[in-house]
């Protein structure tokens, strides 16, 4: 087969054909093959730390690196299989970069900018006061209400009115509904509410 070998090509050229065709060639700067190369072992890239592209030939399906584009999509790093993409990397044509993936994701924390989301589910921002979401409620959100300690007044006299956040849940009177002599009284409590690991009183407006 004298068609098929390594032949010199130009000056410092060494060509590779097959059948009379060029499907490659060998310069001072590397080869270039013009068709596809097939590997039965590892592809590697590098010299002390070498990058591997590599098959253990026991997938289900055949997979796809490739890297194109278009005007409305300047390009486009897209890894596929036989039946769709899985993930790709785009630059815009505004120089952004969008990172998009066809399906879940599984991380241990996932960053935002200067969010921080854990897998417990809790978030950290600057909207939570560069904190912690968990921590914000703790110290933020009403846990729960109550009525404080109970209170009797003293002596009554007609009006009588209670402090800010405090509610009426008894009378004490003489025998009369009168609520003039100085034996009749009320009693009260403080209306509060948790926040944090404390309880506070209502105030009034």
């Amino acid at each position: 087969d004298n068609d098929t070998g390594f032949k010199w090509h130009s000056d410092g050229v060494l060509g590779i054909y097959a059948n009379n065709a060029l499907v490659g060639y060998i310069d001072n700067s590397g080869l270039h093959m013009s068709v596809d190369v097939l590997s039965n072992g590892a592809i590697r890239a590098g010299n002390a730390k070498k990058l591997s592209l590599t098959s253990n030939n026991n997938s289900a399906l055949t997979a796809t690196f490739n890297l194109w584009g278009d005007p409305n999509r300047p390009t486009v790093i897209e890894l596929d299989d036989d039946q769709g993409w899985h993930l790709y990397s785009q630059r815009n044509p505004d120089g952004s970069i969008v990172f998009t993936v066809n399906g879940d994701i599984t991380a241990n924390t996932l960053r935002a900018g200067g969010a921080i989301y854990q897998n417990n589910g809790d978030i950290f921002g600057s909207l939570w006061g560069n904190g912690w979401l968990s921590t914000w409620i703790h110290n933020n959100v009403v846990k729960a209400v109550r009525l404080g300690p109970v209170a009797l007044s003293g002596g009554l006299w007609r009006d009588f009115q209670l402090g800010g956040g405090q509610v009426v849940t008894g009378f004490h009177t003489d025998g009369s509904w009168e609520m003039e002599g100085d034996d009749d009284k009320v009693y009260y409590r403080p209306i509060q509410y948790l926040i944090g690991d404390t309880w506070v009183t209502a105030p009034s407006v």
